[in-house]
């Protein structure tokens, strides 16, 4: 195991602490000072690794990007689209029990920075078409005809962002259980 320096400590305890402010109180309402006690890092460190907090949101999109994916990827591993759907779901549910999990990132502080912060608002949306891709490939692999991959990919993902958000305002655990059956759901149609 590769050991971090300090300094890609420093860095990545920054991202870290950011992400969790960001998906929990939204990237507007995040100060770089309440990032620095979280972390309980100088303000020159702050400023060694980024030169903005808009800077800093690029490297929260890409940690997420590498969270998120891992945690859809490995639900997708090998598996067709209704054990995929059940494996994303119930790591989410179990998340969620354990306040651990607050809708999506992407969605989430997409939203709130489409039109404040357009080019910023472009990692995020990268990072939903990667999801997307993901859709379509468990679709594939789950023998859909192809001239469906694509509908069915973004109805999937329709889906699954609107329960994610409706989640977040609800907080209700019982909404990601619907989800789970209205994703399956759309394999059989």
């Amino acid at each position: 195991m590769v050991k971090n320096t300090k300094g890609e400590q420093s860095k990545n305890n920054l991202i870290e602490c950011a992400a969790n402010l960001f998906i929990q109180k939204g990237y507007n309402a995040t100060g770089i000072n309440d990032i620095l006690e979280g972390t309980g890092l100088p303000k020159g460190s702050f400023y060694f690794h980024f030169k903005s907090k808009k800077d800093l949101a690029i490297s929260v999109s890409d940690y997420y990007e590498r969270k998120i994916g891992e945690m859809v990827l490995n639900s997708a591993k090998g598996n067709q689209w209704e054990a995929f759907i059940k494996t994303l779901t119930n790591t989410m549910i179990s998340g969620a029990e354990n306040n651990k999990h607050f809708g999506c990132p992407f969605a989430v502080l997409g939203l709130e920075i489409a039109f404040s912060e357009p080019d910023l608002a472009e990692y995020y949306t990268k990072s939903m078409n990667n999801l997307i891709y993901i859709f379509a490939e468990v679709l594939r692999f789950s023998k859909v005809p192809e001239e469906k991959v694509l509908t069915l990919s973004n109805r999937a993902f329709a889906i699954y962002e609107g329960y994610l958000v409706y989640y977040r305002l609800s907080k209700d655990i019982n909404t990601l259980r619907r989800m789970s059956d209205d994703l399956i759901s759309i394999y059989k149609d």
